[in-house]
């Protein structure tokens, strides 16, 4: 009987594209200081508008529910958070009290912050590792100084997971890796262990169907388990083999994903107290480093690569179609060029059009998957983010011949 939970929170907004700046594409380059390209390519309206919206159903009153429930239990309740680098800056520069309460929750010693890409990006599938190492190393940074914390565990964007990036992982630093509890890896092993990879890190395993629980069926008024109460899943919990499991999930799935007329926020807090009067402790996943040793190991090749995304729960989110995977190379092929030119600013540019969410508003899925995917994206069809995404890259391209087309 399971008598720990690890439960970690991921917050991320990515930065949309703006859709009228194809217009005229050509002149408006030409013509642009590189300042400006930032206003050209990504909707700013949108993207705070977005942020507003969330911060006020999700981040505000989620946090500070966070604060008033935790601190009831004198360290027995904590919990932890991956933000994105994209997120932050946004936060920051919009909604800094939302980052004050995101504060606050750590100063109390109530969560803690794990590390991950800073700009949610898929360059941890790149043969050379040193833009991954970067922008890894760049989330670390911005960590230690928002937060005055170190950093022991990374989670890679979506818990994208193999054994070289473990390795690249390990040697970075860190103690600990999330991933998905991908059932064909366990091959008929309980998720609710601590393993260890190849390299010798070790490896977190996320528990999918206990997570979904809360972050996609919640609100599902045809799951036969509807509707979900605290004391049903803490039952789950209990009656759970293993030493140790791993619930996360979108950080948006309270008050945005399932609003708070659903009773998403009585829910949590209900859960933490049932928990405790059960005996269940959430750990800090530092707590969970130096409690649990691994069991066994949990190799995963390059090859068959896993995330937590979709029902394959490999790359196909991202890599799926013959599209997204030529706009994946595109993309990939225009850094080494940004570099040579030595341009910061288009860098920075082709860094924000590296997040993860461009290439998955692309899937063109069907089913329970392709509805998710048209739920988050804000461009319509899939041919739109293609499109899109496509353009934004050929300004970038431009701007590298921009002094040949003066």
């Amino acid at each position: 009987m399971v008598k720990y939970v690890l439960m970690l929170f991921e917050v991320h907004q990515p930065y949309r594209l703006r859709t009228g700046f194809t217009n005229g594409l050509l002149n408006e380059v030409a013509n642009l200081n590189y300042g400006g390209l930032q206003d050209l390519l990504f909707n700013s309206r949108l993207n705070e508008e977005i942020l507003r919206k969330v911060s006020s159903r999700c981040y505000i009153p989620a946090t500070k529910l966070l604060i008033n429930s935790l601190r009831e239990f004198n360290g027995f309740h904590k919990v932890n958070f991956s933000f994105s680098g994209t997120l932050l800056e946004q936060l920051i520069n919009h909604m800094p009290e939302v980052v004050e309460l995101f504060k606050e929750l750590v100063y109390l010693e109530l969560a803690e912050v794990v590390a991950e890409p800073y700009y949610h990006s898929l360059v941890s599938l790149y043969d050379d590792p040193s833009e991954f190492t970067y922008q890894v190393m760049k989330q670390v940074r911005n960590i230690q100084e928002l937060f005055n914390t170190k950093v022991a565990a990374f989670v890679n964007t979506e818990m994208i997971y193999n054994e070289l990036i473990a390795e690249v992982v390990r040697d970075l630093g860190f103690n600990a890796v999330f991933t998905e509890g991908v059932d064909r890896i366990l091959n008929g092993r309980s998720p609710n262990h601590v393993y260890s990879a190849s390299c010798g890190i070790k490896v977190l395993t996320r528990n999918y169907r206990l997570s979904d629980d809360i972050a996609f069926r919640f609100s599902n008024k045809s799951w036969d388990q509807y509707p979900l109460f605290a004391d049903k899943y803490v039952d789950w919990l209990l009656r759970s083999p293993g030493d140790l499991i791993v619930i996360a999930m979108d950080y948006e799935t309270f008050g945005e994903h399932h609003s708070a007329d659903t009773g998403i926020f009585d829910f949590l807090a209900h859960l933490f107290k049932l928990m405790a009067k059960e005996g269940i402790q959430t750990l800090s996943v530092s707590e969970a480093i130096s409690l649990f040793d691994p069991v066994d190991s949990f190799k995963v090749p390059v090859d068959e690569t896993i995330s937590w995304a979709d029902v394959e729960k490999d790359l196909s989110a991202w890599l799926g179609s013959e599209e997204q995977r030529t706009i994946f190379n595109r993309h990939k092929s225009l850094l080494k060029l940004l570099k040579d030119l030595g341009d910061d600013e288009l860098i920075r540019i082709w860094r924000y059009l590296s997040t993860s969410d461009h290439l998955y508003y692309m899937s063109s899925k069907g089913g329970a998957s392709g509805e998710v995917h048209r739920y988050f994206s804000p461009y319509g069809p899939p041919t739109n983010a293609y499109c899109l995404l496509s353009a934004a890259l050929t300004v970038l391209e431009l701007s590298i011949l921009r002094p040949q087309i003066r």
